[in-house]
């Protein structure tokens, strides 16, 4: 290994192979580690078993070992360097060592300066639309016929489901599948406790009814849809995914919202969902590639030049869907702006000449419908059309919507796209839900579907798209179902990596490592308390700043500067008040779409939404270091943090253990992780707390899902 020849020393190669390579492959590999004789040294828990429920046996010496020795061998090989040891005499090196007792002795005199956002930041009370509790007998009738249909289609192909599962891992399951985080202590107590025979289904629905429901929904949307803030300085989208998050909260039906992304016209700020087509801005058939990959799970996009070499589109089907929006446009040019725009920037300050020119450019972002008609293109290479030939619209399939004049084109193109006699609408949302929940499609991938492509259970593709009719596109309530089926709650199934091509029979929802969003979400919970009201800084005295008014001058072109500085003051306060080490601690819905590629969430998996559904879940060697040693760790061990209140608030020593293995894992420790926990306590006294919650954090049980 390349980390291994990199060590100066003999000893410390030594060090490094015994101990820290192998605690790297089951945090990588994951549940499969083992299986493919990799040894996992990962502390409190490790395991080799597939079943969900299974615990390892524990090894808390030997991960605060594994701690140790690493951090020795990370600074020895990036900070201590042998040559200028050597050149050191003993006196200077008296002198350095005396030093650095007095600068510890002063900064341990000091106030601490880390100061956790509890109090100081300002919350909000985030309102969500609940779910029909008169529809709940129909939910469970429907959820009972998908456990019919499963249980049938394991019989025939000789299998069985999984066992159920605790109310332990259902209860850390439910949270990080609706909420996207785990439980808080006292919610994991609470559902523990609970004797009642239809706590289940009753925590499913607090859950679709909870705030963290909306902002989980809205990170998997945001990676479908590739949400950003700015996609260049020339174009501001924030208030599209804003709108995004808002009909997510107050449950807006997935037919409408689609609707409205396809016909909004005028500015983003005029009418937000505009910014599904701005998104795309200057690529109308880059766009309807996109809008028939995520509405309709068909890729379509190689015949935008040439025909399709592996499905049954041709570039002619291409370009006569594309029709119905040939005479959009994201641009809108003003000639009283541009000459306002000349006038203003006849200034000699470079800077205020490129915020002007900024300002015009992001006024120009505007979608309208035109009377233009699309043509096929010059080196159009087929018999049944000629080059520059204008382009009569049609579908790729269902039934042609009527172009009478009482609607435009894009309104009918988006009234053929979400009808319910549209073949592929309604069965690829509802494709993507079940993914969602169980995590494999019945037709996978979920947004690959061709002529040829059959799910993996027919009936049950058949009961779910007549669901989602029936529903009217009401994704929380579908979801509902889903949750409440038995299937969900059975015991994981893991798939393993090494054979994609094995049959995956749905006898259990797949295990899955985090997202980044989860795992950055949970270690909120950890630390502050409700998280959920920490909102980000409203944009709304941007947007006013920015929305130029008709017939502008230069002069107003020029005022309107200082009102954009003036709010990038008030975003930096505000976050300044939710920065630990300065990194702002708000839900990742909440963080600027994306965060910059050094953040802790791109680290762990997040996209830079330049391509469709681009998470990742892979494991990495600077993820590994970032649990061991990053801010967003040590974070929770600081004054303030809501794990350390609680867990000093208990006053037995037994108590606290069990604090630490709730808050973390949602689950009471064994006897044998009590009785070492104890052990750890009374050797190290209080820092021995820090290095449980520490050994949790890394290891596999925290950052999968069972």
């Amino acid at each position: 290994m390349t980390a291994v020849c990199l060590c100066r020393r003999r000893g410390l190669r030594q060090i490094f192979s015994q101990f820290a390579i192998p605690l790297l492959p089951g945090y990588i590999l994951g549940p499969w580690a083992v299986s493919n004789g990799l040894a996992n040294h990962s502390a409190l828990l490790s395991s080799g078993s597939r079943s969900s429920d299974a615990m390892v046996k524990p090894d808390m010496n030997r991960t605060r070992c594994c701690f140790s020795l690493l951090s020795v061998f990370l600074l020895a090989l990036f900070f201590v360097q042998p040559a200028v040891l050597n050149a050191q005499t003993a006196k200077q090196r008296a002198k350095a060592l005396n030093a650095a007792r007095k600068k510890a002795a002063a900064e341990k005199a000091k106030p601490p300066k880390i100061v956790l956002p509890i109090d100081k930041a300002p919350r909000t009370e985030v309102t969500v639309t609940p779910v029909d509790p008169a529809r709940k007998h129909r939910m469970k009738t429907v959820a009972l016929q998908i456990d019919q249909i499963v249980v049938e289609h394991l019989r025939s192909k000789g299998a069985r489901a999984n066992p159920p599962v605790s109310d332990e891992v259902f209860l850390r399951r439910i949270y990080l599948d609706i909420t996207g985080t785990i439980p808080t202590l006292e919610q994991a107590e609470a559902f523990l406790k609970s004797t009642a025979p239809d706590k289940r289904s009753a925590l499913i629905d607090e859950l679709l009814n909870s705030p963290g429901y909306a902002s989980h929904h809205y990170n998997y949307w945001a990676d479908v849809l590739r949400i950003v803030d700015k996609p260049d300085g020339n174009n501001y989208l924030r208030p599209y995914g804003d709108w995004i998050k808002k009909s997510l909260r107050d449950n807006t039906h997935w037919n409408v919202m689609v609707r409205e992304m396809l016909t909004a016209e005028g500015k983003v700020w005029e009418n937000p969902a505009a910014g599904y087509k701005l998104r795309d801005d200057g690529m109308p058939l880059d766009n309807l590639n996109n809008t028939v990959r995520i509405f309709l799970g068909t890729r379509i996009g190689c015949a935008q030049c040439h025909d399709h070499p592996f499905d049954r589109w041709t570039q002619r089907e291409f370009y006569e869907l594309a029709a119905f929006e040939g005479g959009v446009r994201t641009r809108k040019y003003d000639r009283e702006l541009t000459m306002a725009q000349k006038q203003a920037t006849q200034s000699s300050d470079r800077r205020l000449i490129g915020q002007v020119n900024r300002l015009v450019n992001l006024n120009r972002k505007e979608v309208i419908e035109t009377e233009a008609k699309l043509r096929f293109p010059h080196d159009y290479a087929y018999d049944d059309a000629k080059p520059k030939q204008l382009v009569e619209p049609n579908v790729i399939f269902g039934s042609m919507p009527r172009l009478d004049g009482s609607s435009s084109r894009r309104e009918a193109f988006a009234a053929w796209l979400t009808a319910n006699d549209n073949p592929r609408f309604a069965l690829t949302i509802a494709n993507r839900m079940w993914q969602r929940v169980i995590g494999v499609g019945l037709i996978d991938p979920v947004d690959d579907i061709t002529e040829d492509t059959s799910p993996s259970i027919p009936k049950l593709m058949d009961l779910l798209v007549s669901e989602m009719k029936r529903l009217d596109y009401d994704l929380k309530e579908f979801l509902r179902i889903l949750y409440n089926t038995h299937i969900y709650q059975r015991q994981s199934t893991v798939i393993d990596p090494e054979d994609p091509t094995a049959e995956y029979l749905v006898t259990g929802p797949v295990m899955r490592r985090m997202s980044a969003e989860q795992v950055w979400d949970s270690m909120l919970t950890l630390t502050l308390e409700d998280p959920d009201s920490l909102i980000r800084h409203s944009d709304e005295s941007y947007c006013d700043a920015i929305a130029l008014p008709p017939a502008v001058t230069a002069a107003q072109l020029v005022s309107t500067y200082p009102r954009m500085i003036e709010y990038s003051r008030e975003e930096r306060a505000t976050d300044r008040m939710m920065e630990y080490k300065r990194i702002v601690l708000r839900r990742a819905s909440e963080l600027p779409q994306p965060v910059p590629a050094d953040h802790f969430l791109r680290q762990f998996g997040q996209s830079d939404r330049n391509i469709i559904a681009n998470n990742s879940t892979e494991g990495t060697v600077p993820q590994l270091l970032t649990m061991f040693n990053g801010p967003v760790t040590h974070m929770m061990l600081e004054p303030g943090s809501l794990l350390v209140d609680k867990v000093t608030s208990r006053d037995s020593l037994n108590d606290r253990i069990e604090t630490i293995f709730l808050s973390i894992l949602s689950r009471y420790p064994t006897e044998d992780q009590s009785r070492l926990a104890k052990q750890i306590v009374v050797e190290y006294k209080i820092p021995g707390y820090g290095d449980i919650i520490w050994s949790l954090l890394n290891t596999r049980e925290f950052v999968f899902i069972q």
